[in-house]
């Protein structure tokens, strides 16, 4: 039976520790509750049920648990008060502070020296009180607060030490012993066979300590109700203090059955409560996350619609002034050649302009990109487009309850992208793409480029490249006014011309590439950025609940505990 209860310890010790891990928002409380019934069950598995016994006294409020316990030990320890739900903490009376084992109730122990009593006991730590007296020889006394007072911490503590105690000492009233708070503290105390004993405190008749023992009878309790009068109070009950210590002295330690059941039935309490509490609401939980993370999942990135066209419509239409093949087109070089006249007609007023230097090739200002004054916001647009993503998505997470309560919750904002993310990208790839027209502003087009390294390489070609680079326009009328000179140009443009016609098709307009380019990088990078909202949205959701394998895993390891428990 030793080997299977060291099997049984290891199991719950490792169960715990995953159960640890599950303390999310709604499920702390729950948690912390089982976590502190494991640790009782932990310490029924190892401890030693030899004196000194840990005696716990629990009752209402106003029963006078504290007068009792400094009744019982001749000395004033516990500090008293006709006020009610005094006693805020447990405090525990040993006769050596070392006979209390090390994180008994799961609270950091504190020794109170002598010149400090009486004590009221304290929320966050076990007080301990050592005090030479011949009933601590077999007992280790526990005052606890009251179990139905308006602090529910109060509450929390006395439960707590009822359910780390080896034995209970039951303390009511005649106002208090019908209490219902009471009722199931002596179901439990039956069913883990923990040693429990009764007290009538502050009695004036022996009716109400009869009607007390009938109902303790009902409930398998077995024993004498020990009455205590009031002080003031004529009646004189057959039982006293003293036969309550002889009582205690005289017990026997509970045989290994009845403390074998005892542990069954806490430990089946316990997995009960962990299948109940924990891992059922937890499962629930899991698949509601489940169901808002493929919703995410669906929804497609959105793309922001912007076109730049706008900011390069101005450079499109002065690189096509300065475009030979623009202008004059690789289909009809050669006829334009061959009509010379109509050609020199047909030639722009701004040609003849330019020809006659009345005028710069742009405007007045050729070498500066002007500014457009009717920019479009694009960066607003981006950061609304942005914020109505971000709705989109806290829609989906709002649609079921617990996505309403994460919603609320200060770590939502954390995986909230900053809107002004969109502009940046905007603002970036607007950047880059101003920077390309400032410099793309008085470059020749590389299909004009392309044509004049050509005729560079003819005989008298790099005068005709001098006029060339003044205007385009100089190209065509100098092939067509100096056609015996540079006969090496006709047959260029004669045997080029499917070269040319190949080069028109190959070498797509700069302008329009690069626009499309910028649009869809910032389609692109606006589609990553709203992906990465969704992805950030479900991380988080996915931290707020164990993975269905998790939560198997552990139940398999609660029902491992409760097959070993079954067989000792």
């Amino acid at each position: 039976m030793a080997v299977k209860l060291r099997s049984i310890e290891t199991k719950l010790s490792d169960l715990d520790r995953q159960v640890a891990t599950l303390a999310f928002a709604e499920m702390i409380e729950a948690v912390r509750r089982w976590r502190d019934d494991a640790g009782a069950t932990l310490f029924h598995l190892t401890a030693n049920p030899q004196p000194p016994i840990l005696t716990a006294i629990i009752g209402g409020t106003g029963t006078g648990k504290s007068t009792l316990l400094n009744r019982l030990l001749d000395a004033n320890i516990s500090k008293a008060n006709f006020r009610r739900t005094y006693t805020s903490g447990v405090v525990a009376v040993a006769r050596e502070a070392r006979h209390i084992p090390n994180g008994w109730l799961g609270l950091p122990h504190v020794s109170i020296a002598s010149d400090q009593l009486p004590v009221k006991g304290d929320t966050q730590s076990l007080q301990i009180v050592e005090q030479d007296h011949p009933l601590l020889q077999r007992l280790i006394l526990i005052d606890t607060p009251d179990l139905d007072g308006d602090t529910p911490a109060h509450h929390a503590q006395a439960d707590r030490a009822f359910r780390w105690a080896q034995q209970i000492l039951f303390v009511v009233t005649p106002e208090k012993y019908q209490m219902t708070e009471l009722l199931p503290y002596y179901r439990l105390a039956a069913r883990y066979r923990v040693g429990a004993r009764f007290v009538m405190n502050k009695c004036e008749d022996q009716a109400c300590v009869d009607d007390y023992q009938k109902q303790l009878a009902t409930r398998e309790h077995v024993g004498t109700v020990i009455a205590i009068p009031r002080d003031d109070a004529t009646f004189l009950p057959a039982t006293s203090l003293e036969d309550l210590k002889k009582d205690w002295e005289t017990q026997k330690p509970a045989s290994d059955d009845e403390r074998q059941a005892g542990l069954a039935n806490r430990l089946a309490d316990l997995i009960n409560r962990l299948s109940d509490q924990v891992l059922s609401p937890l499962r629930h939980r899991r698949r509601e996350i489940d169901r808002m993370v493929a919703a995410l999942r669906a929804m497609e990135t959105r793309s922001p619609g912007i076109d730049v066209n706008p900011l390069t419509e101005q450079l499109q239409r002065r690189l096509q002034e300065r475009s030979v093949l623009y202008l004059i087109g690789p289909r009809r070089i050669f006829d334009r050649v061959r009509q010379t006249p109509a050609l020199l007609a047909r030639l722009p007023r701004t040609a003849w302009d330019l020809l006659r230097g009345k005028t710069k090739l742009g405007g007045a200002d050729s070498n500066t990109l002007p500014a457009d004054q009717t920019e479009l916001d694009f960066a607003g647009i981006l950061v609304d487009q942005m914020r109505v993503a971000q709705s989109q998505i806290e829609d989906v997470v709002r649609a079921t309850p617990l996505g309403q309560s994460l919603l609320s919750d200060s770590d939502y904002a954390s995986v909230r992208i900053d809107p002004a993310e969109g502009a940046r990208i905007v603002e970036e790839e607007l950047a880059d793409l101003k920077q390309w027209l400032q410099t793309r502003w008085n470059a020749t087009p590389r299909d004009t480029m392309l044509l004049l390294r050509l005729v560079k390489h003819l005989p008298g070609g790099s005068k005709l490249t001098q006029w060339a680079e003044a205007a385009p326009y100089l190209l065509a009328i100098v092939v067509a006014t100096h056609h015996a000179f540079f006969g090496h140009i006709d047959l260029l443009i004669l045997g080029g011309y499917s070269l040319v016609a190949w080069l028109t098709e190959h070498l797509s307009n700069e302008v329009t590439t690069r626009t499309k380019r910028t649009n869809r990088r910032i389609s692109t990078r606006f589609e990553r950025l709203t992906h990465d909202q969704i992805e950030r949205v479900i991380s988080h959701l996915q931290k707020q609940a164990p993975q269905m394998k998790v939560l198997d895993d552990m139940e398999d390891r609660a029902g491992e505990i409760l097959e070993l428990s079954d067989n000792t």
